[in-house]
């Protein structure tokens, strides 16, 4: 099992109180598999995406399991679980105009991507983003624009290479 949640329970903290976003959720995630969540907006599937990456904000609560790999992603100290995010587990965030830092060409986008996880010299470095890019349809010589100057599916499909580039064993999209 590469992802298995147990009893996954998330709430936030508001100005009425606690409220429950998650509720109790379990499931596999099978390695090399598919799985989709459907669900109207609001009911909890990004909140969970967030839950199993650690990326929801400090208030939040959450309890249960997300074991991946053998070990517990919601006990996981933050600082050990910023080595797994990005290279063993990505996600394709929804809207990546606020994903992408507009003052940031992509270039720079997928080399912080690939230099906070692997040892890589900056030539080959840049080879793995031309290679993402080409994957998902984008000419590499877009590498040195910034996200405002694309369009939103093309911004869209940059999220996607970026996500990729690592070639991660669990991919959320959002």
């Amino acid at each position: 099992m590469l992802l298995e949640l147990k009893n996954l329970m998330v709430s936030y903290k508001t100005l009425e109180g606690r409220v429950l976003a998650v509720d109790k959720v379990s499931l596999p995630v099978e390695e090399k598999k598919t799985l989709g969540l459907v669900g109207e907006s609001g009911c909890g599937k990004s909140t969970l995406g967030g839950a199993i990456l650690g990326i929801l904000p400090r208030e939040t609560k959450i309890t249960g399991k997300a074991i991946f790999n053998g070990t517990d992603l919601i006990s996981m100290p933050s600082k050990e679980l910023r080595f797994i995010r990005g290279k063993d587990i990505s996600m394709i965030f929804q809207d990546p105009m606020t994903s992408l830092n507009p003052v940031m060409k992509l270039r720079d986008h997928f080399l912080e991507t690939i230099f906070t996880h692997t040892k890589t010299s900056k030539e080959d470095a840049i080879a793995m983003a031309e290679q993402a890019l080409k994957e998902v349809g984008i000419s590499s010589n877009r590498l040195n624009d910034y996200p405002f100057q694309l369009s939103g599916g093309m911004r869209q499909r940059v999220m996607i290479a970026l996500s990729l580039v690592l070639n991660p064993k669990l991919v959320i999209a959002d």
